[in-house]
């Protein structure tokens, strides 16, 4: 209930201030673009500004919070109040209307229009039932605004896994608002639900600006929306749809605002764009393009004087940076010497490889929008495509794993898995020729705005790659990240809208309908016939929600380890005790975490740390694996000290027993020796039963987690301290 009482004044709130900050129309309402739009993004940085100013004194706690609400909500009320009340009123009724006519001119719209319905309404119930049960959010998304929460601040804390301390944090603070009050993860899907609302409306209100007909807008938004990787994201907590909802907002309120000649709006462009860039760091990689789409549109419309809008939108967005974005970044400097973070996480997400794999990468991520996500078709024409993207390889003498840090293996996707599908079918059906299309047709018929528009949205795409390419290592998981791009870039979808029905409207018709009516309900891990079942076998929703958070893979059967040990936790150790974990860097450490609500003491120590902590106030330690990895090193690759050595294989080993010893592979993939310069990835820390003993501790309970995932192999270890039994 909190939580609703909080969300209420957060949203009335950030409803005044869009009302008063809005361009009016001649009757003093907010012009229809803009409230919306600001609604949303005030919400985000009241949101942003609150949990920040509390964390500075470490005071993150629920009435601190309300409190925070409570003062946003009068000021914003006492402003409203000075500004003659202006009120935004939604224009539903009219944007029914002309929907209607739009979808009444074209039938096959009109049978999109169900699908679309379907979707979203499959969505909703998602959304509001599947509990967070995804590997990045129990490791990282999520899993850091846990930690959040019970320190009571945003700062670092002790982790294995570097991803929940150098990456940005925008998103991660909403989930925190929302497990602060409710001390679970109820709703937090609908975070990347409302960031796909702003894509559509963005998108739809940006082909508006450019006189395009309805029914290319509702074309460009069905489209778009039956891409498999935005199906997928959208009952997620990954935030490429999210950070791409943000800056369409951005790219809108700047087109905006030089239509309507008004400064203020520029604000509101760059609050967006800084809020995204706080976010996920593909914001800052698509910068570069964005930019050059917003300084193309000024100049068209302003010539001489298009540097006006340009200098005041990137002053406005530093100072936004500053205020909402800049904390984390500034955390990694204090702590890293660099704003990106650590020496071993720039490494393994930079760019090596020089101009050669910058073209390779480039090839990389055109041949990744051949994605066949949720048909098989792939199996017939998969090794060709391969073979194709080789051949290239070849021909311009270029190793074909130059520049990859995780490799894909050249396989083509057909799967529904979350963090490797792509945009689906429609993304090369659809979407490549359409950003094809717009470039070329932008040289032929330069007199036409739409066109040469959409040759600007065509242009951004292949840009964005190639800053993209020369970057970041190639990664199969960047999948997503090209989605982000592809969603920036979607207003040229306009240009692919086929006026009369024919085959090839017939047959785009038929893969949109089987993305809305079939592959939304058969999302990997999310089948909704499979999810129905278990809600009618099953009690009640709150163990149904368990056994989904739980389960091990589609069929949900078994259990992942970090349940097996929060049950045992719950069972056999007291409340009140106090458990150090040595964790590994891929545990779902958020499971047990949040036991810290329920009257024990969780607290995660570091494996490389072993042999300096004082371990004599722990009731109990755990160790999560027998050998436990950490991306959080203890110093820089030159500072390390080597104590094993290397044999003729690679591997390596002390030449005698240690109860505790450590060992470091490099960005080669190689176990680290003293004379090599290569950066240090991770240690890999044994910590063997003899280490406790000597300590006072004894070997109560052992798990032995076998599976074919390899992150669900575990072997956890519990001790408990003989001196407090």
């Amino acid at each position: 209930m909190m939580f609703f009482i909080s969300l209420l004044m957060v949203f009335v709130s950030s409803y005044f201030m869009a009302c008063v900050f809005s361009p009016k129309d001649e009757t003093n309402r907010p012009k229809s673009v803009y409230p919306f739009l600001y609604l949303l993004l005030i919400m985000f940085a009241q949101v942003i500004l609150t949990m920040e100013t509390l964390s500075l004194f470490s005071a993150i706690k629920e009435n601190n919070v309300l409190f925070m609400n409570v003062l946003f909500l009068v000021l914003s009320g006492v402003l409203w109040f000075k500004n003659n009340r202006p009120l935004y009123v939604p224009r539903i009724k009219e944007t029914y209307s002309q929907i209607l006519k739009g979808l009444k001119r074209d039938k096959v719209l009109m049978i999109m229009a169900f699908g679309f319905v379907f979707f979203i309404l499959t969505v909703i119930v998602l959304d509001a039932f599947l509990p967070v049960n995804g590997a990045d959010a129990l490791t990282y998304h999520l899993n850091r605004a846990s930690y959040w929460m019970f320190q009571g601040n945003l700062n670092h804390f002790t982790i294995s896994d570097d991803r929940n301390l150098v990456m940005p944090i925008n998103s991660e603070i909403l989930y925190l608002w929302n497990i602060l009050f409710f001390k679970n993860d109820i709703g937090l899907y609908f975070i990347s639900f409302i960031g796909y609302i702003g894509v559509i409306f963005s998108i739809y209100n940006i082909l508006r600006y450019f006189g395009f007909s309805e029914r290319r807008k509702l074309w460009t938004i069905f489209i778009l929306s039956s891409f498999a990787s935005v199906m997928a994201q959208v009952s997620s907590l990954e935030t490429d749809v999210l950070i791409a909802g943000i800056i369409l907002a951005s790219i809108t309120l700047f087109l905006y605002a030089l239509k309507d000649k008004n400064h203020s709006v520029i604000y509101f462009s760059s609050l967006a764009y800084a809020i995204a860039m706080g976010t996920k760091s593909p914001a800052v990689i698509a910068f570069p393009g964005v930019f050059l789409l917003m300084t193309y549109f000024s100049y068209k419309d302003l010539k001489k004087e298009c540097y006006k809008p340009l200098v005041s939108f990137l002053a406005f967005l530093f100072i936004n940076f500053m205020i909402f974005s800049s904390y984390n970044y500034i955390l990694n400097f204090i702590d890293y010497k660099s704003f990106l973070g650590s020496e071993s996480a720039r490494a393994i997400h930079g760019f090596t490889g020089g101009y050669k794999a910058f073209i390779a990468n480039y090839i990389r991520y055109i041949f990744m929008m051949f994605d066949f996500s949720g048909f098989k078709y792939s199996e017939y024409v998969g090794e060709h495509i391969i073979n194709a993207k080789l051949a290239i390889f070849n021909f311009l003498h270029i190793p074909e794993d130059l520049g990859v840090s995780m490799s894909d293996n050249n396989i083509i996707n057909n799967r529904f898995l979350n963090v490797k599908v792509g945009t689906g079918l429609l993304g090369f059906l659809v979407f490549m020729p359409a950003a094809i299309t717009s470039i070329i047709l932008g040289f032929l018929r330069k007199n036409s705005k739409k066109i040469t528009a959409m040759q600007a949205f065509g242009f951004m795409f292949f840009i964005n790659v190639g800053v993209m390419s020369g970057i970041l290592a190639y990664m199969v998981f960047s999948v997503r990240f090209l989605t982000f791009l592809v969603l920036l870039s979607c207003p040229v979808l306009a240009l692919s809208y086929i006026r009369k029905t024919n085959i090839i409207k017939l047959l785009l018709l038929f893969f949109v309908m089987s993305y809305f009516l079939i592959m939304s309900v058969n999302l990997s891990g999310r089948q909704h016939a499979e999810i129905a079942k278990l809600i009618l076998k099953t009690p009640s929703l709150h163990y149904a929600r368990e056994i989904l958070r739980c389960s091990l893979y589609t069929g949900y059967e078994g259990r992942k380890p970090f349940c097996h040990i929060r049950d045992y936790i719950q069972t056999d150790i007291p409340k009140g005790s106090k458990i150090g974990v040595f964790a590994d860097a891929s545990d779902s450490s958020y499971l047990i975490n949040m036991l810290n609500a329920y009257g024990y003491k969780i607290i995660t120590l570091l494996p490389e740390k072993a042999p300096t902590y004082n371990l004599s106030g722990f009731d109990y330690l755990i160790t999560t694996n027998k050998v436990l990895t950490s991306t959080v090193l203890l110093t820089d690759t030159q500072n390390t000290e080597i104590k094993y050595l290397i044999d003729k294989y690679g591997r390596a080993y002390y030449p005698e027993y240690h109860p505790f010893s450590c060992v470091y592979e490099d960005v080669d993939k190689e176990f680290h020796y003293k004379d090599r310069d290569n950066i240090i990835m991770d240690s890999r820390c044994f910590i063997d039963i003899p280490f406790f003993e000597k300590r006072n501790f004894v070997l109560i309970k052992a798990f032995d987690f076998k599976s074919e995932i390899i992150e669900y192999k575990k072997y956890v270890s519990v001790y408990k301290n003989k001196k407090k039994s």
